[in-house]
């Protein structure tokens, strides 16, 4: 059993030297990018009167984005307004808030009330848009976020 352990050990001490070797070799091999790096920055500027900015940190390479689900983009636009009353549960009457709509459904809107929920409409598309496109969407969330409050506390006024 000690053999195994020398054996370790050895193991060990060789993984250590190595590593401080590469070490030394990525180091070395840094310093000379570095130093070419600089020529070329100073030959740039001396004969070609052009300054290159030694970038302060690094790119970090960027991840390919996942390519977005057919589905989200089919289903997006299926979606019914959020100003539709929702499909009644039977649930009991403790979750009654929780099942109410959304918004209050009027017979006669306002007109700051029907401009909203066209603002909302249309923002809803456009987030249709950006999922199907594999684009940020956050800020569009953000924005019909914002619409419906308004909505609400226009509906409570």
């Amino acid at each position: 059993m000690s053999s195994t352990i020398d054996q370790y050990r050895d193991a060990k001490t060789q993984y250590l030297k190595l590593r401080a070797e590469a070490k030394k070799d990525l180091l070395r091999r840094f310093q000379e990018l570095a130093n070419e790096l600089l020529l070329i920055q100073r030959e740039l500027l001396e004969d070609f009167d052009h300054k290159v900015a030694m970038p302060a940190k690094g790119k970090k390479p960027k991840k390919p984005s996942p390519a977005p689900a057919p589905v989200k983009a089919v289903s997006a636009p299926a979606k019914p307004p959020a100003s539709a009353p929702k499909p009644a549960a039977s649930a009991p009457k403790n979750s009654a808030a929780k099942d109410a709509p959304l918004f209050a459904v009027k017979d006669d809107l306002s007109a700051e009330e029907a401009n909203i929920l066209k603002h909302i409409e249309k923002n809803r598309r456009k987030l249709a848009e950006a999922q199907a496109a594999g684009k940020a969407t956050k800020p569009i969330e953000d924005r019909i976020y914002e619409l419906e409050d308004e909505l609400r506390l226009v509906q409570s006024r």
